[in-house]
């Protein structure tokens, strides 16, 4: 074989292994980018559990999470817990309902702002029909809580620190009364679960409308006795941990801005009126 043409199958050659190389790592390489491309970021919302028993929370995120490729974990909690949850760094971002301690809470410089996204009421409920709660109907919230005490009514607390826990607190405190009573219970549980303790005991307590409303037909034994009271309003805010990486913090201002949003806020006005004859939350326009 002469140079000439050894030469030629060498380079021939080369040419192949080449294409061959070339051909078997761009599918491998495209396949990444592409998997890149579409792996969701991940986010963790650490809430109350009144907005997860609602399902308000799984019905407005699906369309965030679609249109910004993102999955958000939903943990759901009472607020104290939360609010723990946001001091370990075990949340990216909170959604909780006790104005005094998320004010605390950045302060202390756990959270960067606090931003009121709606709200709804507490509302003191009791078993239906009763003798009791017809004369408690007449009554504000804090002289109900009075004659409960007085008359030693069986009444569940949820008891686990949560923004409804401290609001009932509260509601003792300024009745002047001490929640400490033969039939004073707590439940240790979230708000579901306390309903239907107070719906088998045949007991008071104070619960969000929302769950009420989501839970109405499982505790079907329990009416609202006392409602709308300006002392029962209930503020539900968004706060973002301090010191998020960079893509995490710009996840959750984005997240903060879309339940802001008209669009969103006009969806909240309306959440619950199709199921249960009136909406579980209020806007602040």
């Amino acid at each position: 074989m002469n140079l000439k043409k050894s030469l030629s199958l060498l380079l021939i050659g080369g040419l192949s292994l080449s294409m061959v190389a070339c051909s078997s790592s761009k599918p491998s390489e495209d396949a990444k980018s592409k998997g890149e491309a579409s792996k969701p970021s991940k986010l963790k919302l650490v809430t109350t559990t009144s907005l997860d028993d609602t399902g308000f929370l799984k019905d407005t995120l699906s369309d965030f999470e679609k249109e910004n490729n993102v999955d958000i974990q939903v943990i759901a909690k009472g607020t104290g817990e939360a609010l723990e949850l946001g001091k370990r760094k075990d949340a990216d971002i909170l959604f909780v309902h006790d104005k005094k301690k998320e004010e605390e809470f950045i302060k202390e410089g756990y959270g960067t702002d606090r931003f009121e996204i709606m709200y709804n009421y507490f509302v003191l409920v009791g078993p239906k029909d009763d003798e009791h709660s017809k004369k408690i109907k007449e009554m504000n919230t804090t002289d109900a809580l009075k004659y409960i005490k007085e008359n030693n009514l069986p009444f569940v607390s949820r008891g686990d620190k949560s923004g409804t826990n401290s609001k009932e607190l509260s509601l003792w405190k300024l009745s002047g009364e001490e929640n400490k009573f033969d039939n004073y219970k707590e439940s240790g549980k979230g708000m579901g679960a306390t309903l239907t303790m107070a719906n088998e005991m045949q007991a008071y307590t104070l619960t969000d409308i929302g769950t009420y409303l989501a839970t109405k037909k499982e505790n079907s034994d329990l009416e609202i006795v006392i409602d709308k009271d300006e002392s029962l309003k209930n503020v539900y805010s968004m706060i973002s941990i301090s010191d998020l990486p960079k893509e995490t913090k710009d996840i959750t201002d984005k997240l903060i801005k879309y339940y802001q949003s008209e669009k969103v806020q006009n969806k909240i006005k309306e959440y619950g009126a199709d199921k249960y004859g009136e909406p579980l939350f209020f806007t602040f326009e």
